[in-house]
């Protein structure tokens, strides 16, 4: 029996930003960042920013308080995991539902909204590279619900002497792995 297939949590409008580096660290982009969904940035904003109760933004984004709950304290154990170990934070994808098509300019990066019949370019910076969110949130979606989130999920190879860490690579087993530290045989994390 499979499971039942998540509810879509609506969202107003999508984060202004596409994440955050740590400020103080060299060589962030050699760590994995910290993903947050776009349901957990809202719960968070929801909450947090916006002050309103677990119960009034459990409204808003249309699911139950229980399950607003479970996402604001998903999202807080990944902000405390970001924070403690440094790591940079991006914001993308999740099982969601915007009120209206959203966009984002490749050139400056404005979140903004279109009228019907309005030249499709960037408020902005009048840019042409555009995309659309709603048929990225899309395809996100599409991508985990066929199962190919496996294959793209990154997993590592660990070194049982030393513990270094190298980034496996789909369908090699970790075994063929020399640590490159040590030169022992590396095991799955």
């Amino acid at each position: 029996m499979s499971p039942r297939p998540r509810k879509s949590r609506n969202i107003g409008r999508p984060p202004a930003v596409l994440g955050f580096y740590p400020v103080g660290k060299t060589g962030h982009s050699k760590s994995e960042p910290v993903v947050i969904l776009f349901e957990e940035w809202e719960a968070l904003k929801l909450v947090d920013y916006d002050n309103l109760s677990q119960l009034e933004a459990a409204r808003e984004m249309n699911v139950s308080r229980p399950t607003l709950t479970r996402i604001y304290d998903q999202v807080r154990k990944k902000l405390a995991r970001a924070f403690v170990e440094g790591k940079e934070i991006k914001i993308e994808g999740g099982f969601v539902g915007f009120e209206k098509e959203w966009y984002r300019c490749r050139s400056c990066h404005a979140v903004f909204s279109l009228n019907p019949g309005d030249e499709r370019k960037c408020p902005e910076c009048g840019s042409k590279d555009i995309y659309n969110l709603n048929e990225s949130v899309k395809d996100w979606q599409t991508t985990r619900r066929r199962g190919r989130w496996r294959a793209e999920a990154i997993e590592y190879c660990v070194c049982t002497s030393c513990g270094t860490k190298v980034k496996h690579e789909f369908g090699r087993p970790c075994n063929t792995y020399i640590c490159p530290n040590c030169g022992n045989r590396m095991i799955r994390e």
